[in-house]
C-alpha cells in the first residue's frame, strides 16, 4: 500500500515539469502572499509587457496563493494591486404570486 503524508505548498517545487508561466509568476505570488490589510503593490510593465498581461499574471498568482485581490490602473499606466474586501452577498427572496 502507498504511504500517504500531508505536505505544504512548497512540495510543488519538486514537480518534474513546472510550466514556464508558473515560474514567471513566482515574484507575483511572493508579493501577493506578503500583502496584508491596507497594503498595496504597484507594478510597472517592462519591455514587451502589457497591462493586460500583468493583470492576467497577477490574477493567476493570487489564485495560486489563495487570496482574493482587486486591482486598478493608475494615471501613470502602472497596475495597483490590493487585497479585496469581502463582498456582501445579496440574498434574493421569492416573490409569491
Amino acid at each position: 500500500m502507498a504511504r500517504v503524508r500531508t505536505v505544504g505548498p512548497e512540495a510543488r517545487l519538486r514537480l518534474k515539469k513546472i510550466g514556464k508561466g508558473y515560474q514567471e509568476r513566482q515574484p507575483y505570488r511572493e508579493a501577493i502572499g506578503a500583502l496584508a490589510g491596507e497594503q498595496h503593490i504597484e507594478l510597472d510593465p517592462e519591455g514587451g509587457e502589457t497591462l493586460r498581461k500583468l493583470k492576467l499574471m497577477v490574477r493567476r498568482a493570487a489564485r495560486e496563493v489563495g487570496k482574493e485581490i482587486d486591482y486598478g490602473v493608475t494615471e501613470q499606466d502602472s497596475l495597483l494591486v490590493w487585497i479585496a474586501q469581502p463582498r456582501a452577498r445579496r440574498r434574493r427572496t421569492r416573490v409569491s404570486a
